[in-house]
């Protein structure tokens, strides 16, 4: 395929880890981003000068047209990424989610572009017995899962309809190393990890046996990268490992690397809807996709302390000490 694509949220925490590595291999990226989670000053410098970073929201389909228009093709990641965030301001969480998403697909009906690789969510399974595979039925029990469902139907609409290939990927637990721009709506990982290395007890939702499969972000990045450069029809799937870890085993795994046991503070599980397991079934990611992780959770637990100890050392780290308490702030239930 020719490589002239617009990647909505480039300088998001999967975006600009997809990015590094397709400039590398000579493709010509337009990012359009609003900046709302950590801002300009997170894009890594060795992308900063290959990329146009434009700024803007989706939500503008006369910006929309003119960034589509001469593309091959577009990435769209472009939405709230936390469930957190949908409980926080519901209506714009929803407005982003759908309202930008039917925007790029309009765009590039008009413009006539017709592929789209898109992230939808493993929210959209919730409810059912794990591990989650792409057949089964989904009845989303919240306000982010429901608007990615609508998505993927909306994206198969315009399949359909106007010979769109649109291909809808389900991420798992996404963590990695520079994830600093999300603060309290980091990856658990990450935030265990910052409140460790600043001397703060690690606070834990419940038993701490929960689990969810964790993926490396640029594994992730690749599964999108993957779909983009595929010749396959629209659909969707998982990205994950397979494999699930309790939240008791990431700790575990902390103190391994620090050589020290790390002991939690378990609080109640301060939110309505939680999701105690969440676990892919990878079979059609590995054979139909040809995806696989490469990156398992111990050596990317190594490379998120690693990375925090490096921010820690050049003081770029004071408020993650506290980032694991963002929840205290959310809405009562």
């Amino acid at each position: 395929m020719s490589k002239n694509i617009l990647v909505t949220g480039g300088a998001g925490f999967i975006g600009r880890n997809m990015i590094r590595g397709m400039i590398d291999d000579g493709y010509v990226i337009t990012s359009l981003d609003n900046y709302k989670i950590g801002g300009k000053q997170h894009i890594p410098d060795d992308i900063r000068e290959h990329v146009e970073w434009v700024q803007g929201d989706t939500r503008d389909l006369g910006l929309l047209n003119k960034l589509v228009s001469g593309k091959d093709a577009v990435v769209h990641l472009a939405a709230p990424s936390s469930f957190l965030m949908y409980e926080e301001d519901p209506v714009d969480g929803a407005s982003v989610t759908t309202h930008g998403f039917l925007n790029v697909l309009e765009s590039m009906r008009r413009n006539g572009v017709g592929k789209l690789v898109y992230a939808s969510t493993s929210a959209v399974y919730e409810g059912n017995p794990v591990p989650y595979d792409e057949a089964m039925g989904i009845n989303p029990p919240d306000l982010k899962a429901l608007s990615k469902k609508w998505n993927e139907e909306v994206a198969r609409q315009y399949s359909q309809r106007y010979g769109i290939t649109a291909i809808g990927m389900r991420p798992f637990s996404v963590y990695g190393h520079d994830e600093f721009s999300k603060g309290g709506y980091a990856n658990v990982i990450s935030l265990f990890a910052w409140a460790v290395l600043h001397g703060e007890t690690p606070v834990v939702w419940g038993s701490g046996e929960q689990t969810r499969d964790f993926i490396y972000v640029e594994d992730a990045g690749r599964a999108f990268r993957t779909a983009l450069e595929s010749g396959l029809p629209t659909q969707e799937f998982n990205v994950g490992t397979g494999i699930e870890t309790t939240f008791n085993e990431v700790l575990r795994l902390i103190g391994l690397e620090l050589g020290k046991p790390v002991e939690p503070e378990h609080v109640d599980v301060p939110i309505a809807i939680y999701a105690e397991r969440l676990w892919a079934d990878v079979t059609r990611a590995e054979d139909v996709l040809g995806f696989r992780h490469e990156i398992d959770v111990r050596e990317g637990i190594r490379r998120v302390l690693a990375s925090a100890r490096r921010a820690q050392e050049a003081g770029r780290s004071p408020e993650l000490k506290d980032a694991q308490m963002y929840f205290e702030t959310l809405p009562a239930n």
